[in-house]
Formats: structure tokens, sequence, C-alpha cells
């Protein structure tokens, strides 16, 4: 299954990359990558957390899954299953969060500002 990034996904990876030097920045990028292929390949994963108490149909999975080590991440991908761009049917990444972050504004505003542009 194919994945998009709504901008504030990839306004989120930026910023985390700014805190972050050169080598910590290639590392994280290589989990988030990997966290975003694991997701394209099984939504629903067993390791994902339900999050429709946001909205409908919206899921998390913390990045610690994708490093493969117990505290080898602190952010969390929230996403949803929807029609992309292309008019297929895939992932949205939404927000790539910390974990420590309130996600429930943040999420619902991406996902009012993915809605407009496909009404668009």
């Amino acid at each position: 299954m194919r994945y998009e990034l709504a901008d504030a996904a990839e306004r989120d990876i930026r910023d985390t990359a700014e805190m972050f030097g050169l080598r910590q920045v290639e590392v994280y990028s290589t989990i988030i990558e990997r966290a975003f292929e694991m997701i394209a390949e099984n939504p629903s994963r067993p390791n994902s957390s339900d999050c429709s108490e946001m909205y409908p149909g919206v899921r998390k999975l913390h990045l610690q899954i994708a490093s493969g080590r117990r505290g080898g991440a602190a952010h969390c991908v929230y996403y949803l299953e929807t029609r992309l761009t292309d008019d297929s049917i895939g992932v949205m990444i939404l927000r790539v969060l910390h974990e420590h972050m309130e996600p429930r504004h943040r999420v619902v505003k991406t996902l009012s500002v993915v809605d407009k542009k496909k009404g668009a």
C-alpha cells in the first residue's frame, strides 16, 4: 500500500531534525522511514494503537517499534487509511509527534487541512 505525508507531518520531521546533530538525524530518519514502510505494509498492525477517539480510523505507531528496541525513539506516528491525492486508497501520515505531546488537537487540525485539500 502507498503512503503520503501531510504537510504537517513533513514539518514535524523537519522540526525534529533541527533538534539533533547530523549523525542522530541519519539514525532517526532511518527509523522514521522504517515506521512508514511498516505502516504501509499493514496499517492495522497489532503493535499499533487505535485512536478513533480523536477521529474515526486514526491509528498510532510508536517509533520504538520501528527502531527494534525499547527506548530507541521517542516519537509516535499518527496516520489514517484513506483516499490519497492520486485517488488511490493508501495511508496518510498525519503527524510525527513526540510521545509527550498532546496529539488530539494537532491531529484533528491536520485532518481538517487534508480534507480541505481533497475538496479543492
